[in-house]
């Protein structure tokens, strides 16, 4: 899937790791404001409102920030949730196409991270995605309204504030390279 690897590719520069310790690094800006998020699946776009987020079953996270060195209430929906109505549900036939998927999250910021397609599904991990509508127990404008948070990484790294998009894409193998 030549496309895809084109819309992902990066300079050697991305890839540069920040050496800066957790304690000395600023506290993150506040990104802009996403007031809807657009899930693709297989080309498919569906557009959330917040209303549509809080209209869902809704998951609270009690997480540590490593950049604030501070722990955080998060709530919102199970990423798997928010997939679903985008389309995307868990099931044996599509399981295979999951394992070989990957899920690019984008903010207003355009800041974007990967996780792997059954991430984002309990049946396959420990710990817990949620699209987060609330920090606190109040909208969090600082962290752009929406966002995309886990549980499972030590680093909030792959938290994506202002999030707007979420793309599933299927990787394919090409049998002739």
């Amino acid at each position: 899937m030549p496309l895809l690897f084109a819309a992902l590719a990066l300079s050697p520069a991305a890839f540069a790791q920040d050496q800066t310790p957790a304690a000395a690094m600023p506290a993150h800006k506040p990104v802009p404001a996403s007031h809807g998020l657009n899930v693709i699946v297989e080309g498919r776009v569906t557009t959330l409102t917040i209303e549509d987020l809080t209209a869902l079953p809704q998951v609270t996270l009690h997480v540590h920030n490593a950049h604030s060195n501070g722990d955080e209430t998060y709530s919102g929906p199970l990423l798997a949730d928010v997939l679903a109505k985008g389309g995307l549900t868990l099931s044996s036939e599509n399981q295979h196409m999951l394992l070989h998927s990957a899920l690019v999250a984008t903010g207003t910021d355009n800041y974007y991270v990967l996780y792997a397609g059954a991430e984002a599904f309990p049946d396959f991990s420990k710990g817990q995605i949620i699209v987060a509508i609330m920090k606190s127990g109040l909208p969090d404008t600082d962290g752009g309204l929406i966002q995309l948070i886990n549980n499972t990484d030590k680093k909030p790294a792959r938290w994506v504030h202002g999030l707007q998009n979420l793309s599933l894409m299927t990787i394919s193998q090409n049998p002739g390279h």
